[in-house]
């Protein structure tokens, strides 16, 4: 049996290598939900947001560990290199004339070389209003940036949403842009070939050139807009840039309008007025912490230690002690700074409620826009399926006289043109629609659902 050599080995599996970059990647189709899931997923908006929330977390972590005992220990060990001397009197000197008999003393050591220290100790704060508030107030801070959160979310993927069908209309516009390019040339060779025959002037080839030719640039922008909005697409939802993806979407149809909003339910289900109300309780914490700031506060420690001492390494001659400590501290004068905070916590507190009747009026007003906008864009959709009814029926009547000769090529090209127009129109008003219709979404604190 012939052997093939190792050469035509290489050259087979080179081959295949280069077969297989050569080999377009396979088209990804993505529909809206598995979108609206891989920016969740991938959006680093929300992974701010995320961290953000964590953060909150560990503060509220933090200010619960002032309210809870604290336990230290400690142990010591030191060697003196120096003994440390005392006078200490051992008697009188008697021997001297009179009465006076003078001490004598004599040099003692009263170090020892080595020293060891055990301790225990317990602290606890058993009344402190500050400590209590700000417990307090972490707790509201981590519950409020669960709905900032939520805020954010309904932003991004509300965005989102808007991105998708804005691509799915780009790439409707590029097809029409295409079709009139298509047409501008066709017209173009058909205008040449009567040129060639004499049968027409110079100035129409000319005419007929630039039709043709300024289709050329619109067509271009039209590729670029797709691209841009496919590159922001596959951005924000962390696909690869150079994966090809189609999108599973249609500008055909359109939800139903949806009922009025009524204003307070509305409030209720919106995230961002539920922050503002958990700002303003925030703000009410910080006035009552700046009111506790004048209170006293009492803590309370238990604490046990040993010593020893010894010139060796004996451990039998220690010293044991334990304590217990009340204190009491009251605050009497500050400069004014506490009274100062607590001024600022007040006018925060006014500054919360002015914010969530601004955001009352705002919510009010885009509710009324919003409806407003509905409105119009299902008129405008109205009109647009009347008018592509209208170009659907002329096609059909150009192209059954195209088939008994009656009309030409170009009169039924043009008419398919004009169809797929009205198409784009309609899909336009549509597409207006639907913004709409999401911002309606995120205005009811729904800005999380797709369609």
């Amino acid at each position: 049996m012939k052997r093939v050599p190792h050469a035509r080995y290489a050259t087979v599996a080179l081959l295949l290598l280069l077969a297989a970059v050569a080999a377009p990647a396979q088209e990804q189709s993505l529909s809206l939900s598995r979108f609206l899931e891989l920016v969740e997923q991938n959006s680093l908006d929300l992974e701010r947001a995320r961290t953000e929330r964590r953060q909150a977390q560990t503060e509220e972590t933090i200010a619960r560990s002032a309210t809870r005992p604290a336990l230290s220990a400690r142990a010591g060990y030191t060697r003196n290199l120096m003994q440390v001397e005392q006078s200490v009197p051992i008697g009188a000197d008697t021997s001297g004339p009179g009465d006076f008999a003078p001490l004598v003393t004599e040099e003692v050591t009263v170090s020892s070389d080595n020293e060891y220290s055990v301790g225990v100790e317990l602290q606890q704060l058993i009344f402190d209003l500050r400590a209590f508030r700000a417990l307090e107030a972490s707790r509201r801070f981590s519950a409020m940036t669960a709905t900032t959160f939520e805020v954010q979310r309904q932003a991004v993927l509300t965005a989102a949403k808007k991105l998708f069908y804005r691509t799915i209309l780009l790439n409707e516009v590029l097809e029409v842009r295409r079709a009139a390019e298509e047409l501008a040339f066709e017209n173009y060779q058909d205008v040449q070939r009567r040129y060639d025959a004499g049968a027409v002037a110079p100035l129409d080839l000319l005419r007929a050139e630039l039709n043709w030719k300024t289709t050329v640039p619109e067509t271009t922008l039209a590729n670029r807009n797709l691209q841009i909005a496919l590159s922001n697409l596959k951005h924000v939802a962390g696909i690869d840039p150079d994966a090809a993806i189609s999108l599973e979407g249609t500008l055909e149809r359109h939800p139903e309008r949806p009922a009025d909003a009524d204003l307070s339910q509305a409030l209720a289900e919106r995230p961002d007025y539920n922050a503002l109300q958990g700002m303003r309780s925030l703000r009410e914490i910080e006035v009552a912490a700046g009111r506790a700031e004048f209170y006293p506060s009492v803590s309370g420690s238990l604490s046990w230690g040993w010593n020893a001492a010894d010139d060796g390494f004996s451990l039998d001659d220690g010293t044991q002690r334990m304590s217990a400590t009340l204190q009491l501290q009251l605050p009497l004068y500050s400069g004014g700074a506490r009274s100062a905070r607590l001024q600022r916590a007040r006018l925060q507190l006014h500054d919360a409620d002015t914010e969530i009747q601004q955001k009352v009026d705002d919510v009010r007003t885009d509710l009324r826009n919003i409806e407003l906008t509905l409105t119009e864009a299902e008129e405008r959709i109205e009109l647009a399926r009347q008018s592509l009814e209208t170009a659907e029926l002329a096609y059909s009547i150009t192209e059954i006289s195209a088939e008994s000769g009656v009309s030409t090529q170009l009169e039924l090209k043009d008419a398919r043109v004009s169809l797929v127009q009205a198409q784009l129109t309609y899909y336009s008003a549509t597409f207006d629609y639907l913004s709409a219709y999401f911002d309606w979404q995120q205005a009811v604190g729904r800005g999380a659902d797709g369609l």
